[in-house]
C-alpha cells in the first residue's frame, strides 16, 4: 500500500514538470522574439557607376589576357583599392563627422566605415557597385553615394599620377641613349676642329663622306652614326608607350544613386525564437524534474 502511495504521489507532482516545460517554451519563443527585435539589422544600399578607366598596356603583336567579367585588371584593381584606402575614406570621415556621430576615434571610424564599404564590379556591364552596409538604412545610402561620387575624380588623379610616373621612367631610359649620342657627337666636332673645320654636327646631319679619310673623323663618325642610331630605335620603341598614355579614357560617372533600403539584411525571427524554444524546454525539463523529485520526496 505504501508504495502504491508512493507511485501515485510521483504522477501527481509531474505536473510540475509539464507546466514548467509549457511554460519555458513559451517564455523562450516570446524572448526569442524580443530579442530579435532588439537585435541591429543591417540595411544594404547599392550606388552604380558606369566604371570606366585605362585599358591595360598590350604589347602590340602580342593578344591580350581575357578576363572574365568579374575579374578586375590591374588597372581597375589599382583604383578599387585606392578607393578603400586611407586617403580616399578620410575626407569621408570628416565630412559627415563620423568619429563623432559613432562615438568613436577617427582611426576607428575610418576602419568601420571601410569595413560596411563593399565594391562588387561587372566586367560585362563596366559597372561598379559600391556598396555600404549599416543598421541605419538612410546612413547606408548617404555613405554609399558620398564614397560612389569620389570615386570619379580618384580615377582621375591615378591616372594623371601614372602618366608623370611612366613620362619620367620613359625618360630615364633614353637618358643613357641621349648622353651616349651627345658624347659622340662631341667627339666627332672635336676631330673636326682638329682639322680646321667649323661644322657642328647636329642629330640627323649629313656629313660629307671625304671627310672619313681625315685622322680620327672616321672612328668618331662611326661611333655618332652608332649612337644615333641606337638613340632612334630606342625613341621608337617608345612611341607605342607614349601613344598610350595620349589615348583618353572614356569618363566615368554614377549612373544610379543609392537609395535607403527597405528591407533589412540581417537576423531573421524565425531562427531566434527556435533557438530561445530550445533554452526553454531544457531548462524546464530541468528544472520541472528537480521540482518534481522534491515534491514527491517531501509529500509522497
Amino acid at each position: 500500500m505504501k508504495r502504491r502511495r508512493g507511485r501515485r504521489g510521483f504522477w501527481w507532482w509531474s505536473w510540475l514538470l509539464v507546466l514548467l516545460t509549457i511554460g519555458a517554451v513559451v517564455g523562450g519563443f516570446l524572448h526569442g522574439k524580443k530579442r530579435w527585435e532588439d537585435a541591429p539589422k543591417d540595411f544594404r544600399s547599392v550606388a552604380t557607376l558606369s566604371f570606366h578607366v585605362r585599358n591595360p598596356f598590350v604589347v602590340p603583336g602580342k593578344a591580350a589576357l581575357v578576363s572574365t567579367s568579374r575579374l578586375a585588371d590591374s588597372n581597375e584593381a589599382e583604383v578599387m583599392r585606392e578607393i578603400e584606402s586611407e586617403v580616399a575614406l578620410t575626407p569621408i570621415v570628416t565630412e559627415f563627422d563620423l568619429a563623432q556621430k559613432w562615438g568613436i576615434g577617427t582611426a576607428d571610424a575610418l576602419t568601420e566605415l571601410r569595413t560596411s564599404l563593399e565594391l562588387e564590379l561587372d566586367r560585362g556591364k563596366d559597372d561598379l557597385y559600391v556598396i555600404v552596409i549599416r543598421h541605419d538604412p538612410a546612413e547606408a545610402a548617404q555613405l554609399a553615394n558620398a564614397v560612389a561620387k569620389g570615386v570619379i575624380p580618384r580615377i582621375k588623379v591615378i591616372d594623371k599620377r601614372k602618366k608623370v610616373e611612366m613620362a619620367k621612367k620613359l625618360e630615364l631610359e633614353l637618358q643613357p641613349f641621349v648622353d651616349e649620342e651627345v658624347d659622340a657627337r662631341a667627339k666627332i666636332k672635336s676631330a673636326l676642329a682638329e682639322n680646321n673645320i667649323p661644322i657642328d654636327p647636329q642629330p640627323g646631319m649629313k656629313i660629307d663622306e671625304i671627310y672619313t679619310l681625315l685622322p680620327k673623323v672616321h672612328d668618331a663618325m662611326v661611333e655618332w652614326d652608332l649612337a644615333q642610331r641606337n638613340l632612334v630605335e630606342r625613341q621608337s620603341d617608345q612611341v607605342q608607350y607614349t601613344n598610350y598614355w595620349k589615348k583618353s579614357v572614356r569618363p566615368s560617372l554614377v549612373s544610379e544613386n543609392a537609395v535607403p533600403a527597405l528591407s533589412f539584411i540581417g537576423p531573421e525571427l524565425q531562427p531566434f525564437q527556435v533557438e530561445w524554444s530550445l533554452y526553454g524546454l531544457t531548462l524546464g525539463l530541468v528544472v520541472g524534474s528537480l521540482l518534481m523529485l522534491v515534491c514527491w520526496k517531501l509529500f509522497p
